[in-house]
């Protein structure tokens, strides 16, 4: 007799193959498996429905039909659908706004039998379903209980099967896929692998953290970049990119990263030693403790364009260093007295812009930002080629209730606007005591005060540290936050390297390279990109003007209106997204959550053809604001 599970299998193993092939390939002995598996059973099948043939091949649940005649399952004597009606149950999880918003991701985290997966996708067809499953085996017997036509007939649909948590993070954050997400989970479902996803929730909620963090930062700063990249375009045409750098030191010489955390405070008297056995790489805050002991680091980061940063260097001298920037930061950095200063790719649209345009590789030379200069630091550090990284001052905490090294601008800046009511001691304890603060373990496993800001960054190191591991991180303080993948070492390891007399060689070799622009087609690009800019502004007024006439007709001619302009509107929508300018613009553009916060405050209408107008006009409106505040500095 034919056995309903196994043409269930045999049908969605086609489906599967056919719509991803690739993962399909990866897991084919696991197809074949099942199938023999079904084969055999299906041999002594007695009725077409023998439910005992699932729960003999599948034994990590306990299958039955539920009062409406659905399949229904138990793990360790726990149901993970209704005993009753396990269709209308996942019906309801869909009764939301959310589900009417197509640009919403549904990400499915462990599926059970399939349920609510299967229902989604029959009633959306516009949304990006993501199903979530670590172990294939799970998936299988899905594929046996039920039809996935659904899923496979679906345009947008992912399935992540047998990988680890830390590789899921990157690929939905290319996809775009966790600033704007739902959730759709079962803690009696994620049981068999609860480990498993405990660390894809937590990495998950971290990474929106970050975007949030990243969110906030562009809404609140977006401006002071355009201004400061502006500024900078004479300074940014005639400096050099970190390209030249690239892997000069071809894994043979360590790097130290100079972090401020208070823990430098034990490796500077060691320092001028190590010089001669490491490239120095000290990150701003770092610079004035490290002239203190008459340490001039070899290269300095400083890639924060807020003007807080730019006063961590004000008034200092390092003859012999390389100054690492970026084209935004304050204008007043570029003026830092060094030996040389070079740019790593920019990360924000005006310098991409000339980048892009005319250089070879389209990059000055890219730098990870992780949301932290010491972040920047270490991957500067490998991508220079150093195999073994030492990192010093990086607490990403208080150990023994200190915040910064002696001589950082932070202390200097305390103790400068301290008095009598207000001590410098005022501003430790206010750090010290903050509500935001979590307790955590250094590496000797003992207690150290933290925050959750310093345990995201902590979260970029081991991601990364995991992402690399041919490139060996160390710290050199036990009484710093502990980090899985980072190491501990100590100071006179470092001491027992032979010194590196070609280190200096390396460095000037490096630099001999050419990898800046030619300030003839500089100055072209520039003017080509004033007269864009303009021409897009032009488009965008049309837009808006042609929006609003529309909504200042009256209700029941402004529809009718609307739908003779639309062939104007798609031509102007088609030369703003096909603008080389477009994305330069986008810097001072409001964030999503803007728009939709400028979107609540107007009427809406009763007509969606009207609404989508009215959505449109504040568009172009903004984007004629965006286009105006570089016509003002450029």
């Amino acid at each position: 007799m034919t056995c309903i599970w196994n043409k269930n299998f045999t049908n969605n193993a086609s489906r599967f193959k056919t719509r991803f092939p690739e993962l399909y390939e990866i897991l084919l002995p696991h197809f074949e498996s099942v199938s023999k598996f079904l084969s055999q059973a299906e041999e002594n099948c007695t009725v077409e429905n023998d439910i005992n043939i699932l729960n003999k091949i599948f034994q990590f649940w306990d299958f039955s039909f539920s009062k409406d005649n659905n399949l229904t399952v138990k793990e360790n004597g726990v149901f993970l659908h209704s005993g009753y009606s396990p269709i209308r149950e996942v019906q309801k999880l869909f009764s939301c706004s959310e589900a009417d918003d197509e640009d919403i991701s549904w990400i499915f985290a462990s599926i059970g039998l399939g349920y609510a997966p299967l229902e989604f996708a029959k009633t959306n067809s516009s949304n990006l379903i993501v199903i979530i499953e670590p172990d294939p085996g799970f998936l299988f017997a899905s594929m046996c209980a039920l039809d996935w036509s659904p899923i496979f007939n679906h345009e947008k649909c992912i399935i992540i099967t047998e990988t680890n948590p830390e590789q899921i993070i990157p690929l939905l954050d290319s996809l775009h896929v966790i600033e704007k997400s739902k959730i759709i989970t079962n803690s009696a479902q994620t049981q068999h692998q609860k480990l498993w996803f405990t660390n894809f929730f937590t990495l998950l909620e971290r990474n929106k953290q970050k975007q949030n963090i990243n969110t906030n930062t562009l809404e609140r700063f977006s401006s002071l970049w355009l201004k400061n990249s502006a500024k900078n375009l004479k300074s940014f045409s005639t400096c050099s990119g970190i390209e030249i750098y690239k892997d000069m030191l071809e894994r043979k010489i360590p790097s130290v990263v100079c972090a401020a955390g208070p823990t430098l405070e034990a490796v500077l008297p060691y320092l001028n030693q190590i010089k001669n056995k490491a490239v120095i790489i000290a990150v701003d805050t770092a610079l004035r403790a490290l002239l203190r002991y008459n340490i001039e680091p070899d290269f300095i980061l400083l890639i924060d364009p807020q003007y807080y940063a730019a006063n961590h260097i004000a008034g200092l001298t390092s003859s012999s260093s390389v100054l690492i920037t970026e084209s935004s930061v304050y204008p007043s950095v570029m003026r830092f007295n060094c030996r040389k200063k070079v740019l790593c790719e920019s990360l924000f649209p005006l310098g991409q812009y000339f980048e892009t345009k005319l250089l070879p590789n389209k990059s000055l030379g890219k730098i990870t930002a992780g949301g932290s200069v010491s972040t920047s630091a270490w991957d500067f550090a490998k991508y220079i080629g150093s195999k073994k990284i030492y990192m010093a001052g990086l607490d990403l905490g208080y150990p023994e209730n200190k915040t910064h090294i002696k001589g950082s601008t932070f202390e200097e800046k305390s103790h400068s606007s301290s008095n009598k009511l207000t001590p410098a001691e005022n501003n430790l304890c206010s750090i010290l005591f903050s509500a935001s603060n979590e307790k955590s373990v250094n590496y000797q496993n003992d207690e150290i005060i933290t925050d959750s800001k310093m345990k995201l960054f902590a979260w970029w190191f081991e991601s990364q540290i995991a992402k690399y591991p041919s490139y060996e991180t160390y710290t050199l303080s036990s009484q710093s936050l502990k980090i899985p993948g980072m190491k501990i070492s100590s100071i006179q390891e470092l001491l027992n390297y032979p010194d590196c007399n070609n280190k200096m060689d390396l460095i000037l070799s490096a630099e001999k390279r050419i990898c800046n622009f030619d300030p003839e087609l500089f100055a072209q690009a520039l003017q080509e990109l004033k007269a864009t800019l303009s021409d897009l502004y032009e488009h965008a007024k049309k837009g808006y003007f042609l929006c609003d006439k529309i909504l200042s007709e009256p209700a029941a001619k402004a529809e009718s209106f609307a739908r003779t302009k639309f062939e104007d509107l798609e031509k102007i929508d088609n030369f703003i997204m096909n603008s080389s300018a477009k994305n330069v613009a986008a810097l001072v553009f409001p964030t999503q959550r803007q728009l939709d916060e400028l979107l609540s405050k107007e009427k809406p209408y009763t007509s969606s053809i009207l609404n989508s107008i009215q959505k449109s006009r504040i568009i172009y409106s903004q984007l004629k604001n965006a286009i105006k505040q570089y016509q003002k500095y450029l």
